[in-house]
């Protein structure tokens, strides 16, 4: 949605001085960053087109919006239940048109990519935002690799406000329909469709309507009826690009979205969804049964909003300015990094590929054709065992405290709020600490016992952004990651281990340059500060018995004062 910052201040000053051009800025902000070494990993390039043919069927109603020709499979309209309408039509809008929200006879209108096998395959659904269809890069190299891809068109809910839910409910609503021509044996989608692996896949406001979907897949009845929705699909993964949050909320709150595989994608220059909004739904994915989840954000500095949407790209540009985006990334850049982290992300989740975590994690600038930018990586499984995540403040806080120079700090460690674009609160905790010069500066934590630690291939992560430095406004190249220890201790403070080191560099504070669409009366905040996941291999020496008393030591020794927050401190295999 279109967002105008009307004489919004920001709380942080910009990195470099405002008379530098923005070219400059973005230049500054790529040398403070040291881009990790990374060796090849002799991985196939999951954005290849693969070994399959396909063919493209399209189905709607007349007349159809992705052609001027009459599509293939002729669809029934939809009615949408009263609670979404309702919900639609009180959001209080500005203006009378969008009291209006027309819930009866909406088409099923989509556009499929069907490859050409005798085998039951994946199910990816394509959804766009307040603008058009325009993932046919997406559906191409999907339906290559084996997979049934839908578009699906919901232009007619477009202008909207509140939508979202609607939005998401359409898209189980076009899973009802390729359920019941996965049935007829005279259709040719019959016996073709896996519908117990699905991913779904929005941008914006569709990035919001898929994980809505797939709560209400859940969903066994109608809210507040007895009436069955006769959904159930297998949604095992969702991916948003650059997503809404909250334009839709349940009667609970916001949308938690529950064991269902996540990946959100954002860009640092987004003109349009300018917070990283889909963070939020990232931490509101939780995994809570016995079987195994991921959950990654990637942010990506030089990236937009429109260049995830092939048809926003050619046409569309946020405050008439095309000189914003001459600095950053082509659309063809930008959509190069979609295939490979979408891609990544869906066989791993959907097919069990293993061996595509590390692109996610650690994105490698040197592979698959992947544009040089800055790529924050935050992520989660349900393997981790949290240590602490802060996120509980009414509890004894003994467990943990911080240390300056080897001396315990009065009072308790600061936990604050994670804060969006602007200084807006966010609903997570993270630990807040001040470092200075050449001093070390200590976190450490109490842990039970090494049960369940002395296995080999453990790892302890924890996340971890930089929200200022002393010398934020020079250019030259720091990676704080160089500079942290990890110790583990028991109780009688002897180092069992101490000999960690974590691959790849920690991001500098992003500078973001919006100078080309500000004015007097529109200005947009320049920095976000962003957790990233860093990993440190461990080895804990069995000597101490498993009833031992055993205490985390991350220490920072920067060469420069500088303020950080941590969270999500995990032991990981």
């Amino acid at each position: 949605m279109k967002r105008v910052l009307a004489h919004l201040v920001s709380i942080i000053i910009l990195s470099i001085s405002h008379s530098a051009t923005a070219y400059e800025v973005l230049q500054c902000v790529s040398d403070k960053y040291i881009f990790p070494k990374t060796q090849k990993s002799g991985l196939s390039n999951p954005a290849e087109r693969g070994k399959y043919k396909f063919d493209v069927i399209t189905y709607g109603e007349k007349p159809f919006l992705f052609s001027i020709d009459e599509p293939d499979i002729i669809t029934p309209t939809i009615t949408l239940p009263s609670f979404l309408a309702e919900y639609s039509k009180n959001q209080g809008y500005k203006y009378d048109a969008y009291h209006t929200f027309e819930s009866a006879n909406l088409a099923l209108d989509g556009k499929v990519w069907f490859p050409d096998t005798s085998e039951k395959k994946p199910v990816i659904l394509l959804v766009h935002g307040n603008s058009d269809p325009g993932f046919d890069y997406l559906g191409e190299l999907f339906s290559s690799r084996g997979y049934v891809v839908v578009q699906v068109d919901q232009t007619y809910l477009n202008g909207l406000m509140g939508e979202s839910g609607a939005r998401g409910w359409v898209l189980l609503e076009h899973l009802k329909l390729l359920r019941s021509w996965n049935r007829k044996q005279d259709s040719i989608f019959y016996n073709k469709l896996d519908l117990e692996n699905i991913a779904l896949i929005g941008m914006s406001r569709g990035g919001e309507a898929v994980s809505l979907a797939s709560t209400f897949n859940n969903l066994k009845t109608l809210p507040n009826s007895d009436k069955l929705t006769e959904f159930g699909f297998g949604i095992k993964s969702v991916v948003a690009l650059a997503p809404m949050d909250g334009q839709y909320q349940h009667a609970n709150g916001k949308n938690i979205l529950r064991n269902t595989n996540y990946l959100v994608l954002q860009g640092g220059h987004d003109a349009d969804v300018y917070q990283f909004l889909g963070s939020q739904q990232w931490q509101r994915t939780l995994f809570d049964d016995s079987n195994d989840y991921v959950k990654y954000s990637i942010y990506v500095y030089k990236a937009n909003h429109i260049n995830f949407n092939q048809d926003m790209s050619n046409d569309t540009h946020w405050g008439g300015s095309k000189r914003f985006y001459k600095k950053l990334l082509s659309p063809k850049q930008q959509e190069q990094l979609t295939k490979v982290f979408v891609s990544a992300f869906i066989d791993l989740t959907l097919l069990g590929k293993k061996e595509y975590e590390n692109i996610l994690r650690r994105p490698p600038i040197s592979e698959f054709d992947l544009p040089k930018d800055i790529y924050v990586s935050r992520y989660i499984t349900s393997a981790f065992q949290v240590i602490e995540n802060f996120d509980i403040l009414n509890t004894d806080r003994k467990r943990y405290k911080v240390l300056v120079d080897g001396q315990e700090q009065l009072g308790m460690p600061s936990i604050v709020k994670e804060q969006l674009r602007g200084g807006v609160d966010t609903p997570n905790n993270v630990l807040a600490l001040k470092l200075k010069k050449q001093v070390e500066t200590s976190f450490q934590v109490k842990l039970a016992s090494i049960d369940g630690l002395t296995m080999k291939d453990k790892f302890l992560t924890f996340a971890i952004a930089v929200l200022d430095s002393e010398k934020n406004r020079e250019c030259s190249p720091y990676n704080l990651l160089s500079d942290i220890k990890i110790k583990i201790l028991n109780k009688y403070g002897v180092v069992i281990n101490q000999n960690f080191t974590s691959p790849g560099s920690i991001s500098p504070l992003l500078t973001s340059d919006y100078s080309e669409l500000e004015n007097k009366d529109v200005s947009y905040p320049p920095t976000e500060p962003l957790l990233q996941t860093v990993v440190f291999p461990i080895e804990l020496i069995a000597e101490s018995s498993n009833t031992d008393e055993i205490i985390l030591n991350i220490s920072f020794t920067p060469s420069q004062n500088m303020s950080i927050i941590l969270d999500d401190i995990s032991i990981a295999r």
